[in-house]
């Protein structure tokens, strides 16, 4: 009796009247899980979360706007499994380094605290529909909010209490994480003055994805360079119970 050949897992997306298929072979997906080191686990998040959300705008192409929210994809039935899936999986990610910096920092406090709360944050966003109200909806956006002000106080407070990189590159270390401020505090008030509660602006798209960029920045500099130097500022706060 011949044995019957499984076939891989496809998604088919439609863009300009043409069609987009993306095989998934689920075995080579958990090898690759599996010998991931947990050091690269930061960076494999922001890639999970870039990628999910580029999924969600193939499929809904019609949101690719400036006023569109990312929260705008669990609205949808036909985006809501794969955006729920990409914060999901992006705050296993997080969590998976998290438990690494736990292991090799010496100054653990108040990083690792605040990507515990991003991590909590990411997890709210996937299990809550924001399509279910009021409660889901509420806990939803609190998610939200929590995932946005502790990925900004992440990049900001590590920026102030450590040093760059003293190399020949240090430099470019240094700017590369001015730019990583810069992306995630413009971006956090672009997103705040367009939200619901202020709705001065209509760009929450640009607003959070350079949240996004800023913080996906600072974890691949994170990742390569390690924990840096102890910077004055930490010195002199260094006799605070949330400051190692």
């Amino acid at each position: 009796m011949a044995s019957k050949k499984k076939k891989n897992k496809q998604l088919i997306f439609k863009l300009n009247h043409r069609k987009i298929k993306i095989l998934i072979d689920r075995i080579l997906i958990f090898r690759f899980i599996k010998n991931l080191h947990s050091r690269f686990w930061g960076v494999a998040s922001v890639i999970i979360m870039f990628s999910g959300l580029i999924v969600c705008f193939l499929i809904r192409p019609n949101l690719f706007a400036i006023s569109t929210a990312f929260s705008d994809f669990g609205k949808d039935i036909r985006t809501a499994p794969y955006f729920a899936g990409t914060m999901f999986f992006a705050s296993y990610g997080l969590w998976r380094w998290r438990n690494y910096l736990s292991h090799t920092l010496k100054r653990s406090r108040p990083l690792l605290g605040l990507v515990t709360i991003t991590i909590i944050g990411l997890y709210l966003v996937a299990l809550m529909p924001v399509s279910w109200k009021p409660w889901p909806y509420r806990i939803h956006f609190l998610g939200v909010v929590l995932v946005g002000l502790s990925m900004l106080a992440t990049v900001v407070v590590d920026s102030l209490l450590t040093k760059s990189k003293q190399d020949e590159h240090h430099d470019t270390w240094r700017m590369l994480r001015l730019l990583s401020c810069v992306l995630i505090i413009s971006g956090g008030w672009l997103t705040f003055q367009s939200s619901q509660l202020i709705n001065h602006f209509h760009v929450a798209l640009i607003g959070e994805t350079m949240m996004l960029m800023g913080y996906a920045l600072w974890v691949g500099l994170k990742t390569y360079l390690g924990e840096g130097a102890r910077s004055n500022l930490s010195r002199l706060l260094k006799t605070f119970v949330l400051i190692d």
